[in-house]
């Protein structure tokens, strides 16, 4: 009997959920751009709240997502890191949070960032498409410094041809036999969004080879 009722209660219990979850869908679709997301959020704790934290990645994805498209990138740093408490190995959110960081200027966080991102992407065999997310973070990054430890990161990822376009660069910057990268904020934010918004598939068809204004191999998507 005990079994009986403890069966129909979880019955309601996942009734209430479905239909909450269904209201808050309802305002995702008639909120304002830039809106959606606190819908996006409760929905994502009501799911883990209901035991079900891989429905909850799916809510905090589009979070993130919309948090980027409207230039709220604070925020979805913060979505970020709250979907990593329950996926610490998520490939995307690390990458992204790669990205953010790149944003923000180069420091000692943004190493952190990429390499964990590299972490994350070796253990789901994911070295190829990371590999070319590292060559447009070299393409976006200002930094020497940064570029030659991504240069390195790339290496262990096997990709020995990018980590020598990129190492050749910086040789070349420091010695003046190329101009010094001159950071233009407005377009490293549009290069980081594009990126971090980029799907597998679309990554998947960057070719990783073709020859930019200066000279060098540039996979970074068109803007």
């Amino acid at each position: 009997m005990a079994q009986l009722f403890r069966g129909r209660a979880e019955s309601d219990g996942g009734r209430a959920l479905e239909k909450e979850l269904q209201a808050l869908e309802r305002q995702v679709r008639t909120a304002s751009p830039g809106y959606e997301t606190q819908f996006l959020n409760r929905a994502a704790s009501l799911c883990v709240r209901a035991g079900e934290p891989r429905r909850a990645l799916g809510y905090l994805g589009r979070a993130i997502d919309a948090y980027l498209e409207s230039g709220r990138f604070s925020a979805a740093e913060v979505a970020c890191n709250k979907l990593l408490e329950i996926a610490p190995n998520a490939v995307r959110a690390r990458c992204t949070l790669a990205w953010l960081s790149i944003g923000k200027g180069y420091r000692a966080s943004t190493e952190r960032e990429i390499s964990h991102y590299v972490k994350a992407a070796r253990r789901s065999a994911n070295e190829t498409l990371a590999a070319k997310q590292l060559r447009m973070m070299a393409e976006a990054a200002t930094s020497a410094d940064l570029r030659e430890v991504i240069a390195d990161h790339l290496l262990d990822l096997g990709d020995s041809e990018g980590a020598d376009l990129v190492f050749g660069r910086v040789y070349a910057e420091r010695n003046g036999l190329r101009r010094e990268r001159v950071a233009d904020e407005g377009e490293l934010w549009a290069r980081l969004l594009r990126a971090a918004l980029m799907g597998p598939q679309e990554l998947k068809a960057q070719s990783g080879s073709g020859d930019s204004e200066d000279g060098g191999a540039d996979v970074l998507p068109s803007l």
